[in-house]
């Protein structure tokens, strides 16, 4: 499970004052295991939320819990795991991790709440006495969690810019850290249904992200409210009773990307319901209509094409067109661009 889905369940204990301890992977040897953005959350006489190495690693967590609640610090643990223990968890071979565990408190509320909310955010947490398990945070926009320089180091900033969920050990100024760039899985709601809608949900899952359809208003309007700024929603679905009270919901809404099929003329009209239900001529320009990059499309996958490059294009920060067109290196200094929606630097 990752931080992201922790996340509630942690503040939850954490408001009912419960001491709430967290493991996480710092490396991985062996295994088939490739799990070191999953992480799991244990406290007093509750099961455990989430789990790393597939559960291989419990009975050692265990052990290592009951010594932490003695002295409340946080701990590396080099593990061994053994071949037929690893193949009874559904691992395909034994090896050797280190683990770390940490008081959740190492991450200030603000970092959890941050991670609640599915904003991108990299952690940068001490590896080394006598800061070990000390975290602080950077995430989008112009502040950040701690005046330490390493937060703001090159090589940290270089690995979240890259805009994908990846971590890392690096020596910072001496120091050892585990730096864990997490950025949400992109959801993108679909409104409506027909073989447009299907074209673009296979589209998105080949791009690794999570799309539904939905055709309701209510299923609509709960799904939209659940969406970041990383997300997207396009309105297929042309009648008036769904397309517009889904627009206003989207509009009120931290989504990103925000589309809708249709004529001029369709695009017209739901602007106009918009304005007579209170939506203003500012908010509604962020409705991107007709959905989709001028490509020329007709069929329902060049639509969803069409569609799906237009969202990439607004969280890269992208102008859509040709390449040749443009000078310089094709990726901004030389990295993976993060979205714009989440431009690069920290924010509280």
């Amino acid at each position: 499970m990752t931080l992201f889905e922790l996340a509630g369940q942690v503040l939850a204990w954490q408001h009912e004052q419960r001491p709430v301890w967290l493991a996480r992977v710092v490396s991985v040897t062996g295994m088939g295991s490739n799990d070191r953005g999953e992480a799991t959350a244990v406290t007093d006489g509750l099961p455990a939320v989430g789990q790393i190495l597939s559960g291989a690693a419990d009975r050692a967590l265990a052990d290592a819990l009951a010594k932490a609640d003695v002295d409340g610090a946080a701990r590396l643990l080099d593990l061994r795991i053994g071949d037929d223990d690893a193949v009874a968890v559904g691992l395909t071979c034994g090896g050797q991790a280190t683990v770390l565990l940490q008081p959740a408190t190492a991450l200030a509320e603000t970092g959890w709440q941050l991670l609640a909310t599915r904003t991108p955010v990299c952690l940068v947490t001490d590896l080394s006495d006598p800061d070990l398990g000390r975290t602080t945070w950077l995430t989008v926009g112009p502040e950040q969690d701690s005046d330490d320089p390493v937060t703001r180091a090159h090589e940290v900033v270089a690995l979240f810019g890259r805009g994908t969920p990846e971590s890392a050990v690096l020596d910072v100024d001496d120091r050892r850290l585990l730096v864990a760039a997490l950025w949400p899985t992109p959801q993108l709601v679909v409104v409506g249904e027909g073989l447009i809608a299907g074209a673009l949900e296979g589209a998105a899952r080949l791009l690794g992200w999570e799309p539904s359809t939905v055709n309701d208003v209510r299923g609509a309007t709960d799904a939209v409210a659940a969406l970041g700024p990383g997300d997207g929603v396009v309105v297929l679905s042309h009648d008036r009773s769904v397309d517009a009270p889904v627009l206003a919901a989207a509009l009120s809404s931290d989504v990103g990307y925000l589309a809708a099929l249709g004529s001029r003329h369709t695009q017209a009209a739901r602007a106009g319901w918009l304005v007579e239900h209170g939506v203003t001529t500012d908010a509604i320009g962020r409705v991107r209509g007709p959905a989709g990059l001028d490509i020329g499309a007709r069929t329902p996958a060049e639509i969803a094409v069409a569609i799906v490059a237009e969202m990439v294009a607004v969280r890269s920060g992208a102008t859509g067109s040709p390449l040749a067109d443009r000078g310089g290196p094709i990726h901004h200094d030389g990295l993976h661009a993060p979205p714009a929606r989440y431009p690069a630097g920290p924010r509280a």
